[in-house]
């Protein structure tokens, strides 16, 4: 009797043994299909946390409202050749990380040509609140979010100079012209950031590349002449540079970040600083009204970035999302609640970056309106506030004009590839050797030497 009583409470166990067991696995499968996962660089992680803290904060938020988790699968990587192996170690994958997040300055269209990317065409609603000109490469690449960094004129140059603020529509030969009218007056200290400036719009006005048919034109007349006068430029006495430097101590200077040559040049740029025409270094987004209203009140003047002509006037962050990643449609439901009104609008509020949904402007126009009725109805009352806590007419005016540029398709984001940013990168680095040269080329030296970079050049092109 003992014997069957306890052969039947092992069978008893092992039912309930079996029955738990099959409950774990319910349970992990569920999970598994409640989940999302977004493949994240380690620093476009860091820079999510810093300047698109609402799509960061949106997980969490996510996660409470719908019961889907969200994980980051984040790569670490020590160069961009390192990151670009791991991260396609992942992708090709079955049942992959459900999106992939684009950094602001990383490429995506790499994505879509080896046919890694959805076309979510129909399959998010709110794709249809985005602006359409943030829309060219079709329903691949979804634009969240968008930042347009502004120039910021020191108001002692524009009061020195005795010249009218510049319009908010200004050219880059508006800024041109006060820039040498400046330097003529008061010479600046020239560092790896002016070097930067002059070198970099000269790759972009010249079509040095011809993508599509995978050759560069270097060795012609206007590239000549750009260089010499680049050259002439930085020696003309509108820069204050050591007149003791070789062409070594000038690469130093640029390109070597640890050098002694570079600390100084960067150090007398910053001792220096209010003495500049603009700005160093702007962090402030120029569509967040509310934030450029709490800087404006310097008396600098916050305009449209116009410095290096059409290159990179937005920075656009947004999402791929993975053909064969996990839970595409929750994917595809993460990105719709996050360009939904109600998520955008607060991310307006946020102060960082600025919403690409553009069925929320008059909610923001009333947002600024607000502001600014309730800090006139404090001021009546006599009620004072360390910071200012209205919105600036000029803020509201700045953003006001980059949002119709975003419209009409003027302002976009930069989408240069790999091979675009490596002919930049080469053309930066190799061009230094003639403008520093210490004694300068003639033409037909400048073009012999020239003749070899595009021989070089197209050779790796065609690799």
């Amino acid at each position: 009797m003992k014997k069957k009583l306890i052969l039947f409470l092992c069978i008893i166990i092992g039912l309930l043994t079996m029955g738990c067991s099959n409950n774990s696995k319910d349970i992990k499968t569920n999970a598994d299909d409640n989940e999302i996962t977004i493949l994240i660089k380690d620093n476009d992680l860091s820079k999510m946390e810093m300047e698109y803290r609402k799509i960061y904060g949106y997980t969490d938020r996510f996660e409470l409202e719908t019961g889907v988790k969200v994980k980051f699968d984040i790569i670490s990587g020590c160069n961009e050749e390192d990151y670009e192996n791991k991260i396609n170690t992942k992708l090709y994958l079955n049942e992959g990380p459900t999106l992939i997040f684009v950094s602001d300055d990383s490429e995506y269209q790499k994505y879509i040509e080896r046919g890694i990317a959805l076309d979510t065409q129909g399959k998010i609603p709110n794709i249809s609140k985005i602006y359409d000109s943030l829309l060219t490469d079709g329903h691949y690449f979804i634009p969240v979010s968008m930042i347009h960094y502004p120039v910021v004129l020191n108001r002692r140059v524009i009061d020195k100079l005795k010249i009218d603020e510049p319009k908010i529509n200004w050219t880059r030969k508006d800024y041109l012209r006060i820039r040498d009218k400046w330097l003529n007056l008061e010479p600046e200290y020239f560092c790896e950031y002016d070097y930067n400036e002059l070198i970099i719009s000269m790759i972009n006005d010249l079509d040095i590349l011809d993508e599509s048919n995978k050759k560069v034109d270097l060795n012609n007349s206007k590239v000549i002449n750009y260089i010499n006068n680049r050259r002439d430029e930085i020696f003309s006495g509108k820069y204050i540079i050591n007149k003791y430097y070789t062409y070594n101590d000038f690469y130093n200077m640029i390109f070597e970040h640890e050098s002694l040559q570079y600390k100084d040049a960067i150090g007398l740029k910053l001792k220096n600083a209010d003495k500049s025409i603009k700005k160093l270094w702007v962090f402030t987004n120029g569509l967040s009204s509310l934030l450029v209203s709490k800087e404006i009140i310097t008396g600098d003047v916050f305009l449209p970035n116009i410095i290096r002509g059409d290159d990179n006037l937005l920075k656009i962050c947004g999402f791929i999302v993975n053909r064969n990643g996990k839970n595409v449609e929750l994917g595809m439901e993460f990105i719709n609640g996050l360009l939904s009104d109600k998520i955008q609008l607060e991310m307006f509020k946020s102060n960082r970056s600025y919403p690409v949904n553009k069925d929320i402007e008059e909610e923001i126009d009333k947002i600024e309106k607000e502001i600014n009725e309730k800090a006139a109805k404090e001021k009546k009352e006599g009620i004072k506030h360390y910071v200012r806590k209205d919105v600036n007419e000029k803020a509201i005016a700045l953003r006001k004009y980059i949002i119709s540029q975003v419209k009409s398709g003027n302002y976009k984001r930069c989408n240069n590839n790999k091979t675009a940013i490596k002919i930049k990168n080469m053309i930066y680095k190799d061009f230094a050797k003639f403008i520093f040269a210490d004694e300068a080329y003639t033409d037909d030296e400048l073009s012999r030497e020239l003749q070899k970079l595009e021989n070089e050049y197209n050779m790796w092109l065609n690799e």
